[in-house]
């Protein structure tokens, strides 16, 4: 059985890992917030196909099984829709940290959906998974991300210059947020 969830249920939102089932809708929000996610997304930069959204739910569902990382959908209760992923996408079982990663589809961007599953997962951590540390580490240009660190109150620790690749294989700088117990943190 493994130690990620399998499902968070939040004031509004479902989340939960993906199956085969949600291909379809999940590759439609993709698709509708393209330009967006083709900015800040290394795996957005072509438009992703109904097979690649496929095998990304089969992936997810297996690396959930095998605790390596945690992607869930973003699944509104008033109506069953999906409207984007966060999650686990690396996390270290020695210490225990979890980072967070996210996405929201561009039509509903702007209504706390992010932050509300950021704030779940960061609880779930700290709470279930016994997490020494939770952490975002942000493009520095992306400041509608970054405010989602600030607004919960996770701390920057810090701007690493020049770390990494953004999406169009630019030198990018990254903000590193972080948390060490969930009392450091406040709800959306």
């Amino acid at each position: 059985m493994p130690l990620l969830p399998e499902l968070i249920v939040t004031p509004r939102l479902r989340l939960r890992v993906p199956d085969a089932a949600d291909s379809g809708e999940l590759n439609a929000a993709v698709i509708a917030s393209f330009t967006e996610l083709t900015r800040w997304l290394p795996w957005a930069q072509e438009p992703q196909t109904l097979a690649e959204t496929e095998d990304y739910c089969r992936s997810s569902r297996e690396k959930w099984l095998s605790d390596e990382c945690l992607n869930l959908l973003l699944v509104t209760k008033s109506d069953g829709a999906i409207i984007g992923s966060a999650g686990y996408p690396r996390l270290d079982w020695e210490v225990p940290s979890f980072e967070i990663g996210y996405w929201c589809s561009t039509a509903e961007i702007g209504k706390g959906y992010v932050s509300e599953a950021t704030y779940a997962l960061a609880a779930h951590a700290f709470s279930q998974l016994s997490a020494a540390r939770v952490e975002l580490r942000v493009d520095d240009l992306n400041e509608r991300s970054w405010r989602v660190a600030q607004r919960l109150g996770f701390q920057l620790e810090g701007l690493l210059r020049s770390d990494t690749r953004d999406a169009n294989g630019r030198l990018r700088d990254t903000r590193v947020y972080g948390a060490v117990a969930l009392q450091d943190l406040r709800s959306s």
